[in-house]
């Protein structure tokens, strides 16, 4: 191949002199420029290692993960294309015996040779520059993607470190680096099938060289320095990359058939009925996994590559000139990638790095001159400095005044609010771009185009740092990232650890029976339909343990016999096994979960609309800056973990401690319906405003009955008489805006509160409907106002808002302006502790009453948060999506619960707790929330009917529990 250590051509000189290349100058042979590089490199080292096991294992980590455990235990490798190459299995199955096999140890290879790649770029300094080079290893160190794959138990941050050594040893400084190409082109051969793609760029950047160089000739001869590799070296070259790949895929020369499957597999002998690699990832293109749409990457590199992006756009007219070789190659490469990885029908987020690591090297190449001309400390004068701050301040005035009016106006003040907002931000970036002019105009035009560069730069550099934090630490496993692809969700640590107390706590750990959902295929209208198994990430997660079984959709027979201290079963499979699981205790949890691929409906019109819209303009640098979900909610796929209950609290009473009066437990069953009249309904279908998904209801002074709409993301407010009388809010993010809202209470004034559950905030809204308040964010206990899915809302006589934090598993209290007061609670079965508390109501004397769903219990507080009381709701047993109940205490103090799944409710006086079905036609499906209007009507919110039931209860209602 090409190098830049060939001789230059003698027989066709141009007539005018070419000035001597910086590319042709000797390395000194001991100098400290290699200590710049070892420093980059351990910081890189510090960022790659920082707790590099504390995310959840995504499906294809484990599963590298457990294929390298097999290795490592003694099992053998068998190469399937499925899984691309064996240099990942290998290297994992080697750091498990010197480290031993954990989450960390799996991740290793990838931090490692991410690691390396950094400081490769130091043999390029001939081409890149001293400064060039540098850079290069700094955006390889800090570049978003870079850092997250290389701590990602996939091939990329492998591939990114054998890419990178096979370019060094094509255009090394000396004729001993070809072997560190062939090195590189061995390892990538054995690593991912991506070794087709970047040896046909090179392949065809060399033949269109030849083609271009017989008319206008390169500084190095290409035809020369391809003859001047001779018989001897190309034969050695192809010893180390075929003894590479021979080695590996036979696992030292124990599993010959491994050559089969390596490259393309001729139906002979022990390779019959085998798919070589290649065959079988050009088999794949049909599939389109993940199907993607072509303008993918062009999304994903601008959004976490920025820098490199736009830094390789500069190269075109800021590299050294004359061009080398190494720019057209770069360029060729950086074009080439671009166009093969967004033409091929699988795009994955991973696969990034392909297209952006020749950005990284061309991107460098942009900045060595401009660098090599500072000369001053901190390299520009002080007006430079100015200008730099001005564009830094105007680049912020201006995003500021692009985001301005993004929350909507809903009245003629706050329209002519938001436009004076936006003409004075305006003013501040003509005045503020104005200075800058001025100020540049005494500098010379390179100088003030460098100050303008400088100020981009930087700007670019602090977001991508940021970015880089945001998707590597903060958001690693929390797919607001379009780089995080279908993530095993934060619960899965979670219930491995509760697995393994579990194991502690009977004395059998990794011993312990526990019983997983192997899934299974059913056929439906003549069509299979599959249901997933639980098997990923937990088949790694598990792998010691030895009692672990599978079944499929039907229970052992001996699961009666109570031997299984725990099951997993998916949240889909779950109902044909329901009512066998009557000896454990269920909680829910999400498998995995996957970011809202909204942007697949991009059109052009839709992105001119998005730079149009003051709204769609916010929201996207909502997105861009902080990751705020412009579409909300995430994609997930849940799962249930149940734990029999002698080895929980979950299902039994918690006997009273601490002022904590324990009842006993009514029955399950209602044994009689509610002495009830059903008197009249809101929203039945059919009807004036029909509704769709109804969860809550309040009601005002006035008689108007408030309902929140789920599906509709609406709040439809009725007259007494049941019409309509008016509604307002859609999907969305924005002010006024819901995402599956499911609570809703009105204050004294008429103001109107909404737990918008899936925007993981509260609204506040006047009797008309208008927005006057939000707050609340996504985020765990105990930050104050940060939410997880709040489920309902109280008003408290003094006025304070209550809200319960149903994921967060805690109330918290706010006043009326939405400022935090406090949060009481946490997770657990003891008095005043909660497990997923849904409902809540407070009565006139300030008495709190919550739905603790998961502990089956309605717990009693007073108004300082003093636990005086609890009711047992052992019917409250399943853990579905459904069974969200709600609570409501009538003025004599009696207290009413719905049982969602049983199209019942139960209802606590005087201690005594009782469980009705609710009369009437059309019989009630799904109750959900619960309130009394001023009759003292009940009114129970049919989820599935959908309408809201009025019944008119009898003065005297016998208990029947």
């Amino acid at each position: 191949m090409v190098r830049v250590w060939e001789r230059p051509r003698q027989a066709e000189v141009p007539a005018v002199p070419v000035p001597e290349s910086p590319a042709v100058e000797r390395m000194p042979v001991r100098d400290w420029s290699w200590v710049p590089f070892a420093l980059i490199m351990l910081v890189a080292l510090g960022l790659r290692l920082f707790d590099l096991g504390a995310r959840a294992m995504h499906h294809d980590e484990s599963l590298h993960a457990l294929y390298s455990w097999y290795l490592y235990q003694g099992r053998g490798y068998v190469h399937d294309p499925l899984m691309h190459g064996p240099v990942l299995f290998h290297v994992t199955a080697f750091l498990f015996l010197l480290f031993g096999d954990n989450e960390v140890t799996a991740r290793l290879p990838m931090a490692l040779s991410g690691t390396a790649a950094v400081f490769l770029p130091y043999y390029l300094r001939h081409e890149l520059g001293r400064y060039g080079a540098i850079a290069a290893s700094l955006m390889l160190a800090l570049g978003p993607a870079f850092l997250y794959f290389s701590r990602f138990g996939h091939n990329e941050g492998i591939i990114v470190f054998e890419s990178l050594l096979i370019v060094v040893g094509l255009f090394g400084p000396a004729r001993v680096f070809l072997y560190a190409a062939a090195v590189g082109l061995g390892l990538l051969l054995a690593t991912k099938v991506v070794f087709y793609i970047l040896a046909f760029i090179i392949a065809s950047f060399v033949g269109v060289a030849l083609v271009v160089e017989r008319y206008r000739p390169f500084q190095v001869s290409v035809a020369d320095a391809i003859r001047d590799i001779g018989w001897r070296r190309l034969g050695i070259c192809a010893a180390i990359v075929l003894g590479i790949g021979t080695v590996l895929y036979t696992t030292f020369f124990t599993n010959l058939a491994g050559l089969c499957t390596a490259v393309l597999s001729p139906p002979i002998g022990p390779c019959e009925g085998k798919q070589g690699m290649l065959q079988y990832w050009f088999g794949q293109q049909e599939v389109a996994r993940g199907g993607q749409p072509w303008f993918y990457y062009l999304l994903l590199i601008p959004l976490y590559e920025v820098v490199p992006l736009v830094l390789s756009g500069a190269a075109l007219f800021l590299a050294r000139r004359p061009r080398t070789l190494f720019f057209w190659f770069t360029l060729w490469w950086a074009v080439l990638s671009i166009i093969i990885y967004s033409a091929a029908t699988e795009k994955m987020p991973w696969l990034m790095v392909h297209p952006a690591l020749p950005l990284v090297i061309l991107g460098a190449l942009a900045l060595d001159e401009p660098l090599s001309r500072l000369r001053r400390p901190w390299g520009l004068t002080g007006r430079q400095w100015a200008v730099v701050g001005l564009v830094i301040l105007s680049l912020a005035a201006l995003v500021a005044w692009a985001t301005a009016g993004g929350e909507g106006a809903d009245s003629p003040l706050a329209e002519q609010t938001a436009a004076l907002r936006r003409i004075a931000l305006a003013l501040v970036v003509a005045g503020v771009v104005a200075g800058g002019v001025w100020v540049a105009s005494s500098l010379s035009r390179r100088q003030a185009l460098g100050a303008i560069g400088a100020g981009l730069l930087g700007l670019l550099v602090v977001y991508a740092i940021h970015t880089g934090w945001q998707l590597t630490y903060k958001n690693g496993d929390v797919p607001v990232e379009m780089a995080v692809y279908v993530q095993s969700s934060p619960d899965i640590p979670y219930i491995v650890g509760a697995v393994e107390r579990i194991g502690n706590e009977l004395g059998l750990r990794e011993d312990v029976p526990i019983l997983l959902d192997g899934g299974y295929t059913e056929t439906l209208s003549g069509e299979p339909v599959v249901h997933e198994s639980v098997s990923w990430p937990f088949e790694w997660y598990f792998r010691d343990y030895g009692a672990k079984e599978y079944f499929s959709r039907d229970l052992p027979p001996d699961f009666s016999t109570g031997r299984y201290a725990a099951v997993l079963v998916m949240g889909t499979n779950l109902d044909p096994i329901r009512d066998q699981l009557t000896g454990y205790t269920g909680n829910r949890y999400r498998l995995n979960w996957w970011y809202p691929e909204d942007y697949k409906q991009l059109t052009w019109g839709t992105v001119l609309q998005t730079f149009v819209d003051p709204v769609a303009r916010a929201k996207l640098a909502g997105y861009v800056i902080h990751r705020e979900l412009m579409n909300p909610p995430l994609g997930a796929r849940e799962l249930y973990f149940y734990v029999r209950n002698d080895l929980t609290a979950g299902g039994t009473a918690v006997s009273g401690e601490g002022g904590l009066q324990a009842q006993p437990s009514p029955s399950a069953e209602p044994s009689a319906p509610l002495p009830a009249r059903l008197v009249s309904s809101y929203g039945q279908a059919g009807g004036q405003a029909a509704l769709r998904d109804p969860k809550s209801v309040a009601v005002d002074s006035a008689g108007r009955v408030y309902v929140v709409d789920g599906t509709s993301a609406l709040v439809a407010v009725f007259n007494p008489d049941g019409s309509l009388l008016r509604q307002w809010g859609r999907p969305g993010t924005g002010d006024g805006e819901f995402n599956e809202p499911w609570g809703i209470a009105v204050a004294p004034d008429g103001s109107v509160v909404v737990a918008d559950t899936w925007n993981h905030r509260v609204q506040k809204f006047d009797a008309e409907g208008r927005f006057l308040a939000k707050w609340g964010t996504f985020g765990a206990a105990p930050a104050p106002s940060a939410f997880y899915g709040p489920r309902d809302v109280a008003i408290a006589p003094n006025g304070n808002v209550l809200v319960t934090d149903t994921g967060n598993k805690r109330i918290q209290v706010f006043d009326q302006q939405g400022t935090f007061l406090q949060a009481y609670g946490t997770e657990g079965t003891g008095p005043g502790q909660f497990r997923e508390p849904v409902g809540i109501d407070v009565d006139s004397q300030g008495r709190i009453y919550i739905a603790d769903t998961w502990n089956r219990r309605i717990q009693v507080l007073d108004a300082a948060f003093e636990p005086v009381a609890q009711y047992p709701v052992d019917a409250w047993a399943s853990q579905s999506i459904v069974n969200k109940p709600y609570v409501t205490v009538t003025p004599d103090g009696d207290i009413f619960a719905t049982v969602p799944e049983r199209q019942s409710v139960v209802r606590v006086r005087d201690g005594a707790v009782s469980s009705y079905a609710l009369p009437g036609t059309p019989r009630v499906r799904t109750p959900v929330g619960l309130d009394l209007d001023r009759e003292g009507h009940l009114l129970v919110v049919d989820m599935q009917g959908p309408a809201v039931m009025a019944y008119e209860l009898e003065p005297s209602v016998p208990a029947s529990g």
